[in-house]
């Protein structure tokens, strides 16, 4: 297999298109072809690829008018798109009051003129097929009527079962928003340099807050990913502050495919929805079946995954397997469960039957699905990964017990706790990780041979476990002993080390964990687990100077799969 290079995806618009492209939301489907004629063309969402199998890959962009443009693959050849409106990215009248704000610090959507909504976007989607397996391909993408200059690099998966070395990057929880431009999170310490316990919090830092605003710590968080040149992506959930608001969903296409990185240009993205994904509606509550269909709508018009063949056409996109070389990743949908259990619910507020998500429990569709692909997998010597939202077994706010007596009562009305039935399907078909997050932070355990990772702190919250001061219970004893025995977070066992008012070391920041798989032997495999973070870099007084280091923590996790 050959090694994947990022490539820059260079894109230049020049004031012109972006002034002649302004205005509100058309409901015109005509579609313009190609040509030298072509109106004046915005590039909302640069190229980002999609669903890369051994012959096929997809790229996919956003542009304010209907005007055809076309994929040209090094060798290949060309490939039109053919625009649809993606009617379901509207916004409502509280986004457009926050774009025309004095609060738009981040400066989303700020040409739009005064009183006008942004452009209702056209999704360019094309499928490139017949491609070679494990090879790279330099493409472009041409879009008339715009100056931008797009173009990248891709490759297609090696063959399935191959053993060929695949390195991919873990996260969740970014929660992006336009409001996390100038808002910093909390960021509690651990007890343990105050004579407590290593898993509480030091109460002079409840009102801490990081060096940092979110959307800093986000953007140094992606470009050190970028370094590491992984072959595909992971997102276990939470990657939109609210699902069903358009402006969050464009802030997380400013980190990943627009102006301030590129990296889903050249590295494919597997998400698995969060409870973020499927919440909030402008005019219809948090979790209520609107805000649920209107979030799914969304997120819909975004990804193209494989197919699960569920017996409702909303399940897909919500769990499905990929398979790259000798990896198989599976993903599954957390976002609900028994609503009749609050033992079997990870979120009691969905109604599963009126929002059309699929319950995750024993028996369940997605459950016997879960079974059949874990199964093959094993079965063909894949070495498995597993990613869904809920971290079943952390210590978190999100695992206390699931119920509604509320936080300051020691249950959640999201806890990850009912997760916890999957792991005997884990154990018996020798899941290597499960990536998970929920509850914000950084946390390991290792539980009859599967490695739990809460992967949770991409760039919102940087929690410690239990949630103080709330609560200063910390479910620690909710943990199985073999858990208990392995934990290890980076609040508890990354301490902070200061100079005075100054952070030379320690403490919890953004980051990502990189996984690799190596060829080890004739038939093993040895697997890589390594958690990495950008430090943000200080004056001896204590203040942010805008720089980052790239670091690691010190729980690097090796396993070795024997086939």
């Amino acid at each position: 297999m050959k090694k994947t290079y990022l490539a820059t995806l260079i894109l230049v618009a020049s004031a012109t298109c972006l002034s002649a492209c302004l205005g509100s939301s058309s409901s015109d489907n005509s579609v313009s072809p190609p040509g030298e004629n072509a109106p004046a063309t915005r590039v909302l969402v640069s190229p980002y690829l999609q669903n890369p199998t051994e012959t096929a890959i997809s790229i996919t962009w956003f542009t304010d008018t209907a005007v055809a443009g076309e994929v040209v693959v090094d060798g290949v050849g060309s490939f039109p798109s053919e625009p649809e409106q993606a009617m379901a990215l509207d916004y409502g009248d509280s986004e457009v009051a926050y774009i025309h704000s004095e609060n738009n610090f981040g400066r989303i959507h700020a040409e739009v003129p005064a009183g006008q909504t942004p452009a209702l976007p056209y999704r360019h989607r094309v499928r490139i097929e017949g491609l070679e397996s494990g090879t790279e391909y330099q493409y472009q993408v041409k879009q008339p009527g715009s100056e931008a200059v797009m173009a990248a690099r891709f490759s297609t998966a090696p063959v399935t079962g191959e053993r060929a070395t695949v390195r991919f990057l873990a996260m969740s929880d970014m929660e992006t928003e336009p409001e996390s431009t100038q808002k910093p999170v909390a960021w509690g310490a651990s007890a343990l340099a105050v004579g407590g316990d290593k898993l509480d919090t030091d109460p002079d830092t409840y009102d801490r807050l990081y060096p940092v605003d979110q959307t800093t710590g986000y953007r140094a968080n992606i470009q050190y990913a970028m370094e590491r040149e992984p072959n595909f992506w992971v997102i276990a959930g939470d990657l939109v502050e609210k699902g069903g608001r358009q402006l969050d969903w464009d802030e997380f296409w400013r980190h990943a495919a627009g102006e301030w990185s590129n990296f889903a240009a050249s590295t494919p993205i597997f998400p698995a929805l969060g409870n973020h994904e499927n919440y909030w509606h402008p005019e219809g509550g948090s979790y209520t079946p609107p805000a649920v269909m209107r979030s799914y709508d969304k997120w819909n018009s975004y990804w193209d995954l494989p197919r699960n063949y569920g017996s409702d056409e909303r399940y897909e996109k919500r769990y499905y397997r990929v398979d790259y070389g000798p990896v198989t990743l599976i993903t599954l949908d957390s976002s609900n469960g028994d609503d009749r259990d609050p033992a079997k619910d990870t979120n009691l507020a969905i109604d599963g039957i009126q929002s059309r998500v699929p319950d995750f429990n024993r028996d369940s569709e997605q459950w016997d699905w879960a079974v059949n692909e874990l199964a093959d997998a094993q079965a063909q010597g894949q070495v498995i990964f597993v990613q869904f939202h809920h971290m079943p077994f952390g210590t978190g706010v999100h695992s206390l017990p699931s119920g509604n007596a509320g936080i300051a009562n020691n249950e959640d009305n999201q806890s990850g706790q009912p997760m916890r039935i999957y792991h005997e399907l884990f154990e018996r078909y020798g899941v290597t990780a499960v990536l998970a997050g929920h509850d914000e932070l950084l946390e390991y355990v290792q539980l009859d041979g599967v490695h739990y990772w809460d992967v949770g702190f991409a760039g919102d919250g940087l929690r410690g476990p239990g949630y103080a001061p709330t609560t200063t219970y910390v479910p620690f004893d909710q943990l199985p002993a073999q858990a208990q025995a392995s934990h290890w977070s980076a609040h508890g066992d990354a301490p902070e080390v200061w100079n005075g008012k100054q952070l030379v070391d320690g403490g919890k920041h953004y980051g990502f964990l990189e996984v690799e798989v190596r060829p080890s032997g004739s038939q093993d495999y040895e697997v890589i687990m390594t958690p990495r973070y950008v430090f943000p870099l200080m004056d001896e007084e204590g203040n942010a100077t805008g720089e980052f280091s790239p670091r690691q923590y010190d729980k690097v996790v090796r396993t070795t799969i024997t086939r």
